[in-house]
């Protein structure tokens, strides 16, 4: 069975164990647990790569923790085309230009 440290006060088979405790685990590994074999380690990688997100990353910790539950933005980018471009980024509108409403027929409020 793999062996994990544990790295943050955790429930595990219905026992609090506190931080630096060791622990034989059989289940699928998460944040709170590091590696102290090959098959524990083995285990952690799999984990990762099985999950839609990778529970190892200090994002997916991170994410944990913040208030409204919602994942970190960056860490569900898959390739560069997928960022957003910055406002920097793109091109200036010219002054004599419609706007995108107006060009889509929508009313906007008149240019000072």
């Amino acid at each position: 069975m793999a062996r994990y440290r544990v790295i943050q006060n955790s429930f595990i088979n219905g026992h609090f164990l506190t931080v630096d405790e060791e622990v034989d685990y059989a289940g699928i590994p998460g944040f709170n647990l590091e590696p102290l074999d090959d098959e524990a380690r083995s285990a952690k990688e799999k984990a990762g790569q099985l999950a839609q997100r990778d529970v190892s990353s200090r994002a997916f910790q991170e994410d944990l923790t913040r208030p409204d539950g919602a994942p970190s933005q960056q860490e569900h980018l898959t390739s560069p085309d997928d960022v957003p471009p910055r406002h920097e980024d793109l091109p200036a509108a010219k002054a004599d230009e419609p706007t995108a409403d107006e060009k889509a027929g929508k009313k906007t409020a008149s240019k000072r």
